[in-house]
């Protein structure tokens, strides 16, 4: 839609990274908040961003070009063209998860308390950096007739445009892409409402990993759903049913469903050990009184 905010000479700024970066920082001041109420070192989650967003920029733009290979084999440079948009969330996921993982393993932190305190703050960021998706004119939908489509203007060739051209669907001159479901925003939308649940459950968890595990399962479900809206390139569809996407979603529904489970089983167990360690000590203490009765 408006791919540069702002032109000066042979500059310029990108939408696309200029709103993953404000997605950053606004993400980055809920989890120190969320820090700072849990009584951990800001200075350590602050530093443990940076680990996460390195692995989150290289997986997920491996994952990106993965999905639309049949277009990267043949424009191998605009692979590394990051600034120009085009990430998916699961191949950042996996890898900023792995670099956060070790970073915490380093420093010797909770790791599921440290990521409860991060899930939060992630749903708020990839919910505004859709909206650099939607600026941009990536990441999609399908084709619509219906009042929600949204037609992408020619100006600066965004990448919505550049396939309908490709494919033949416009002419040339065309100063209109196709109408889409803008499924960018309608994402945004859903992400900034997962993020109101896990602000709000936030002082609830029944224990660590909670939020996070909660978060996986939310976020699973609007993308397995999203993206029947979405278009893809055939490289991107698995025996032409699924998305790798939607494929990995049903992996972390299932994985939310049976973490949470597992938890609540964990903190039953301990609450049950504790009522039964706290009975023996009582009848200790009974059989001790009645083998030394007090004398009057």
């Amino acid at each position: 839609m408006y791919r540069y905010l702002l032109t000066i000479g042979n500059f310029h700024l990108f939408s696309y990274g200029a709103m993953i970066a404000i997605g950053y920082l606004i993400g980055l001041y809920f989890v120190s908040d969320e820090a700072k109420r849990r009584r951990i070192d800001v200075i350590y989650v602050q530093s443990l961003s940076i680990w996460v967003v390195v692995g989150l920029i290289l997986g997920s733009r491996i994952w990106f070009v993965a999905e639309g290979w049949d277009y990267f084999s043949h424009n191998i440079p605009e692979i590394f063209m990051i600034w120009q948009g085009g990430m998916v969330f699961y191949g950042g996921f996996i890898c900023g998860l792995l670099a956060g993982l070790l970073y915490v393993k380093i420093m010797r932190l909770n790791p599921l308390e440290i990521l409860d305190v991060f899930a939060p703050g992630v749903a708020i960021a990839i919910g505004i950096g859709r909206i650099g998706c939607f600026l941009n004119g990536c990441c999609f939908g399908r084709i619509t007739g219906s009042w929600i489509g949204v037609c992408f203007p020619q100006r600066h060739l965004p990448p919505v445009y550049w396939n309908h051209l490709k494919r033949g669907l416009i002419p040339s001159n065309a100063p209109y892409s196709l109408a889409v479901i803008p499924t960018q925003l309608i994402s945004t939308v859903v992400l900034f409402f997962i993020f109101g649940i896990l602000w709000w459950v936030r002082k609830r968890s029944p224990f660590d990993g909670f939020l996070f595990y909660l978060f996986l399962g939310l976020y699973g479900v609007h993308r397995f759903i999203i993206d029947y809206f979405r278009y893809y390139e055939g490289s991107a569809l698995i025996l032409k049913v699924l998305t790798l996407s939607q494929a990995f979603s049903i992996l972390l529904m299932l994985l939310s469903v049976v973490l949470i489970f597992i938890g609540y089983r964990k903190k039953q167990s301990l609450k049950l050990k504790s009522i039964t360690e706290v009975k023996i000590e009582k009848n200790k203490e009974s059989k001790i009184n009645s083998d030394h009765p007090v004398s009057h």
